[in-house]
């Protein structure tokens, strides 16, 4: 059965009472009975001695004087209750005694041990046990001296009952007062140690409660005493715990929002090798699904599309930092950077930290700039390159016949504009990849912007036998637009339809308000793109027939100027093409102003 510290403080503090009483008690009972003892002997003692000095001279005579021994014997005995008083003569006859004995033993010699010492001339004392009735008595033999020589005994036998029947009285009285005090003291003490128990108690429950995530307890302090001190200490706990876990709980919503919003991919394995952590950029670039992304799953399961088991021990087992790039995908299209960070607390390896870093972009954009510079250097080479040979022949006599001069000269004129064209458009598309372009917005009337550029190419779509026409709102459709670079993308797109548009072939422009915007498109019924092809047209330097396209001046950066210039008004651009069928390529802008849609048709 559990005891409570109450009961033990309680226990405890009455044994020492129970144990100090009694202690007490014993020393008192004993010393009483001491002290009663030691007044019965002392008075037995006078009592013999004054009656022995009495009947010395009768002794000495050795004169029958029976009866006045008897009388002085009773005398004697009448003030001496509960004693028997006899006298011998010094050969141990009795002489006198208690009225039952002096008639049969008057007389007769009395041989004991105590009679016998008395003789011999020494006082006996002893206190002796009756054993047929149990009752204590006090023997006293005083020899009776005359000079040195020993005349008679004075033999004394008296009860101690009347003594014991007092300490007994006592010792109830002591045992009843103790039973009393005792009771008395284990009320206290409960009394006591409550004030003890109790504020421990309420720590205990508070402690608890605060176990169970319910950290705003608080004691009420009551006293100035320690208890009082271990409560306010407890509430300043309680305080520091709280601010703590606060503390606590913000670092860690702020490493999970961390985690969960961060672009690369998070894993953690516990020592055993078991997922406790993953996040939701590591379940997206991996594609993980289903049970594939809950916790405690084992490495080998994780990344078993991008490791072998033998390859993830010996990762796992390394215990110092490593980096590997592996490729996943049926055509290898991702491209990961896998960091393996072990962390350790005390020189022991306690798991290890798998960071993804989807790098495909950066492979594609450092492919991309190597292209580009590929591209570029070609571009300019080609050029370069007939620059100087025709140079070379001018040089070398040529330029003496007029014929040769003036077409080589012309030769070097185009290519100069070829290369004077594509530095241009680099600058154009560096300008915007730095916004360092100065773009001067207006609100312009786009139907109206798009008429002017029509009449700036009319003339070549009739030399060419293009037939062109337009599909235009009659009222205006006001936007904020920069003017010169829309100009730039619409001469851009009807250079390209113009370019791939074989003789009696149409081109038509079309505006229109769509979704909050205007939309506008270039649609010719020209040689087409391939399907393979249609979703690279917007890259830098790309073209579908690079012959055709070297041939007809092209640079390759038209599109890749328009996307940015309408993606940089907050547009959109686009394009489909169907093979030997036509292109039509549509880029839409936010409209600033609303406008009825009414058409007219413009042929030319």
């Amino acid at each position: 059965m559990r005891v409570g510290m109450q009961g033990k403080i309680v226990l405890l503090y009455s044994l020492l009472i129970l144990f100090a009483m009694q202690l007490s008690g014993v020393y008192l009972v004993k010393s009483l009975e001491n002290y009663y003892l030691r007044n019965y002997a002392t008075s037995q003692l006078a009592q013999g001695e004054l009656l022995g000095n009495f009947i010395r001279r009768y002794l000495v005579k050795e004169e029958q004087q029976d009866e006045l021994i008897s009388s002085l014997i009773a005398e004697f005995g009448g003030g001496m209750t509960g004693t028997e008083t006899m006298v011998l003569d010094r050969h141990g006859r009795l002489l006198g005694g208690p009225e039952q004995r002096s008639l049969s033993l008057l007389g007769e010699r009395v041989i004991q041990d105590d009679v016998l010492l008395a003789l011999a001339g020494n006082r006996v004392e002893a206190i002796r046990v009756d054993p047929d009735t149990g009752v204590r008595y006090y023997f006293l033999a005083l020899p009776v001296k005359n000079m040195s020589s020993v005349v008679g005994v004075v033999f004394l036998r008296g009860s101690l009952e009347h003594i014991y029947l007092l300490l007994k009285e006592i010792k109830l009285i002591l045992i009843t007062g103790w039973g009393i005090v005792l009771g008395i003291a284990i009320v206290i003490g409960f009394l006591l140690t409550r004030t003890i128990t109790m504020p421990i108690r309420e720590v205990t429950s508070r402690a608890a409660a605060m176990a169970g995530g319910n950290f705003s307890q608080r004691i009420e302090v009551r006293s100035e005493d320690e208890i009082g001190e271990l409560g306010q200490m407890f509430n300043f706990l309680t305080a520091r715990l709280k601010d703590t876990l606060k503390e606590i709980s913000s670092e860690k919503n702020k490493v999970e929002a961390i985690l969960n919003y961060m672009s690369d991919g998070i894993v953690a394995f516990n020592k055993e090798g078991k997922s406790i952590h993953l996040n939701p950029a590591a379940q997206k670039i991996l594609e993980w699904t289903g049970s594939r992304a809950e916790l405690g799953l084992p490495g080998e399961v994780i990344f078993d599309k991008l490791f072998t088991p033998e390859e993830m021990l010996e990762l796992f087992r390394g215990g110092s930092p490593s980096t590997k790039e592996v490729h996943i995908g049926d055509s290898r299209e991702k491209i990961l950077q896998v960091h393996f960070a072990p962390f350790k607390e005390n020189g022991t390896l306690q798991g290890i930290l798998v960071v993804f870093h989807d790098v495909t972009k950066e492979r594609i954009f450092s492919l991309m700039q190597q292209e580009f510079v590929a591209n570029v250097s070609h571009e300019l080479r080609t050029p370069l390159t007939t620059i100087k040979n025709y140079i070379e022949t001018l040089l070398n006599g040529a330029q003496e016949d007029p014929g040769i001069r003036m077409r080589f000269l012309q030769v070097v004129e185009k290519e100069t504009e070829r290369m004077v064209k594509l530095v241009k458009d680099l600058l154009i598309l560096s300008q915007i990849d730095y916004q360092e372009t100065k773009w001067v917005k207006e609100e312009t009337d786009i139907a109206f912007l798009i008429y002017e550029i029509l009449d700036q190419v009319e003339l070549e779509c009739q030399a060419k036998g293009i037939f062109l026409h337009t599909l235009l709102p009659q009222q205006p459709l006001l936007i904020s637009l920069d003017k010169d670079k829309i100009r730039q993308v619409m001469l851009n797109l009807l250079d390209n339809a113009l370019k791939f548009t074989p003789p009696g072939g149409e081109i038509e422009v079309r505006a229109c308000e769509k979704d909050s915007g205007v939309c506008v498109s270039v649609k010719d019924t020209g040689i087409g793109i391939p399907p393979e092809e249609v979703d690279r047209v917007f890259e830098r330097f790309y073209r579908v027939d690079k012959t055709r396209s070297r041939h007809s001046g092209g640079t390759g950066l038209g599109l890749s100027i328009a996307k940015q210039i309408i993606e940089a008004h907050g547009g959109t651009v686009f394009l489909e093409s169907k093979l030997e069928e036509g292109t039509e390529v549509t880029f839409c802008l936010p409209l600033e102003k609303h406008s009825e849609d009414s058409w007219v048709s413009h042929e030319g």
